[in-house]
């Protein structure tokens, strides 16, 4: 027998209540029955957000939402400030690059973060941006990134903040209202616990004001058509009505464990597995700046992480994800995010251990997980 285990940044493990919910009776999503749906979900997201601010869903994964804060911020010529320090900073780039903006990218070593002194050299730079395009918790290196600063160095200069906070928000707080932000992005694959399909945007006013002003290129992207059509408790096209009964039942129970305590989950698991990893004597590559939504663990010379995780998959149905682009072959990527325990990550690292022994890795079994167990003991016990 195998079972499948998900400790990967993305997406995550589904509770069966959730999956369940899924096989409901359809309803048309022009009706009474998917509005009332719509609304509660709506309204729960404000906690989740925590902003007084409507929550936008866009039937698309996050990269839709990513997307429609380009093509509605930024007219074709109008530069934008991205940061890239990893895939999911580089997919700010290429999107603005498709959508004919001009983009001053701001790339750096995937081990650092976009810290404040790079965001004033940018805006020095780049004066006339638009605005800056950023990740609260970079999925490609495990970095966290300090948006709450960054946020007051963007608004000093007069320019708007997007945040990506698809993997992030839920690992770690992000609050839109009380950072001020003006574009907060997230989906529903990740610390929602829910499958991929949902995507989240709220618009700040600074950010709707913009948006007025834009040469808007989009179409099935269009925040004014998503605006006008959430007044009415609706999509602007064919909601994901499934997915949105899921969306419901998966916010009533992170509701229940309330944000606070869903941060400090997230912590607890971040460190565990970071402790895990010291004690194994592996090197982070994140060690600066560690994000809680997955540890990634740079492989002793000789190991390639592709196949340590293909191993793991296909034997063992343990999924964690190697590295991308030049990290491809030389990171794992264990992940603590969304719908799992402390023993889940407790089994999660034994396998690592085990994985790791196969391959060559000069280590001794039990060591990584008595140094998680240590810290699972000193929270719980």
């Amino acid at each position: 027998m195998k079972k499948l285990h998900l400790f990967t940044p993305g997406p995550t493990m589904v509770p069966g209540d959730v999956a369940l919910a899924g096989a409901k009776d359809m309803v048309h999503h022009r009706t009474d029955q998917f509005y009332e749906i719509y609304e509660e979900c709506a309204v729960k997201l404000q906690t989740i957000f925590e902003t007084k601010l409507r929550v936008l869903t866009l039937n698309s994964t996050g990269s839709g939402a990513m997307e429609a804060a380009v093509s509605n911020l930024v007219s074709p010529g109008e530069t934008m400030i991205t940061f890239n320090g990893g895939k999911f900073g580089e997919r700010w780039t290429k999107i603005g690059n498709a959508y004919r903006c001009n983009v001053h990218e701001v790339k750096y070593e995937w081990s650092d973060a976009s810290t404040p002194d790079k965001l004033e050299q940018a805006l020095k730079d780049a004066p006339d941006t638009v605005g800056v395009f950023t990740q609260l918790s970079e999925t490609s290196s495990g970095v966290l990134n300090p948006i709450k600063d960054l946020t007051e160095i963007a608004h000093a200069a007069g320019k708007l903040i997007i945040v990506d906070a698809i993997s992030g928000l839920l690992a770690h707080p992000c609050p839109m209202d009380d950072w001020d932000l003006d574009v907060l992005i997230s989906g529903s694959q990740k610390g929602f616990m829910m499958p991929p399909g949902i995507a989240f945007i709220v618009l700040g006013p600074r950010a709707v004001e913009k948006m007025e002003k834009t040469d808007r290129t989009g179409f099935y992207f269009d925040l004014v058509a998503a605006i006008k059509n959430d007044a009415k408790r609706t999509h602007p096209w064919t909601s994901n009505v499934s997915l949105f009964q899921q969306l419901n039942v998966a916010l009533d129970m992170l509701l229940e464990e309330g944000l606070p305590n869903i941060h400090k989950r997230h912590e607890i698991q971040g460190e565990a597995v970071r402790s895990a990893a010291d004690a194994l004597g592996f090197k982070r590559l994140s060690e600066k700046f560690p994000s809680n939504v997955l540890t990634p663990i740079l492989m002793p010379e000789g190991i390639d992480s592709t196949k340590v995780a293909k191993f793991m998959r296909d034997e063992w149905g343990i999924f964690m994800a190697a590295g991308q682009n030049d990290y491809k072959t030389k990171i794992i990527r264990i992940g603590t995010i969304g719908y799992q325990d402390y023993f889940d990550t407790i089994m999660g690292l034994a396998a690592f251990e085990m994985a790791m022994k196969k391959f060559g890795a000069p280590i001794e079994l039990g060591v990584g997980v008595k140094a998680a167990q240590e810290v699972f003991m000193s929270y719980l016990c």
